[in-house]
């Protein structure tokens, strides 16, 4: 009888939170193994002009054969892998009515990740998928940078947040009146939607967060 070759599964972004920290916590969550591999721009750009980003950039999730050959992928997209994360964790809900509450707040957590980007890259634009670069023609200067983070903090963040906390409180009504009561955002089970949550606010203060809660009203 012959045994099926082991396969590992690989994450492979920069070296630091970003758009995979979702996936990293969720196959870490359900104790699913994986090689998180750390890489620097100039990796990225090495495995760009190779071919190995379907997008363009990172992350990605491959799974590679004893020898390291890939034999499935790779597949690109924080979203897509955060989301295949969470189907084998069983962090990913099955019921369509569950599903659109976790992924309301998937959706309303990538508004607020566009409306930061400016600010990440002081410019209009992220990096280019061709070659990592930022437009010089797209870029921001300081008091336009200023007028963002003004928008931002005054309009944008406010509410946004008072958005997902209304949609958190309807999804928590709604798994209570299916007999699910919990901590969670569907009630009692974990999902990626409070993974990309905790992601999202880390780090925030809780004064900032108070502040631009009440903004929002």
């Amino acid at each position: 009888m012959t045994t099926a070759p082991r396969k590992t599964l690989l994450l492979t972004y920069l070296d630091v939170p970003g758009v995979a920290e979702s996936t990293r916590l969720a196959l870490r969550v359900a104790n699913i193994a994986f090689e998180d591999v750390r890489v620097s721009y100039d990796d990225v750009g090495a495995m760009r002009d190779a071919g190995k980003l379907p997008f363009g950039q990172v992350p990605i999730l491959e799974f590679v054969d004893e020898n390291g050959v890939t034999t499935s992928g790779p597949f690109g997209q924080s979203g897509a892998t955060l989301r295949y994360a969470g189907m084998l964790g069983g962090l990913y809900p099955l019921e369509p009515d569950v599903m659109l509450d976790v992924e309301q707040v998937l959706g309303g957590l990538k508004d607020i990740a566009v409306a930061l980007n400016p600010l990440w890259y002081s410019n209009v634009l992220p990096r280019l998928p061709t070659n990592g670069s930022l437009l010089p023609e797209t870029s921001i200067n300081a008091p336009q940078r200023d007028a963002v983070q003004t928008a931002v903090n005054a309009v944008i963040l406010p509410t946004r947040l008072a958005h997902l906390e209304r949609v958190a409180q309807a999804a928590k009504e709604s798994a209570t009146a299916r007999g699910e009561t919990g901590p969670y955002l569907v009630g009692s089970r974990l999902s990626v939607a409070d993974l990309e949550l905790f992601v999202v606010l880390n780090g925030r203060s809780p004064s900032n967060l108070r502040r631009w809660r009440n903004n929002g009203y």
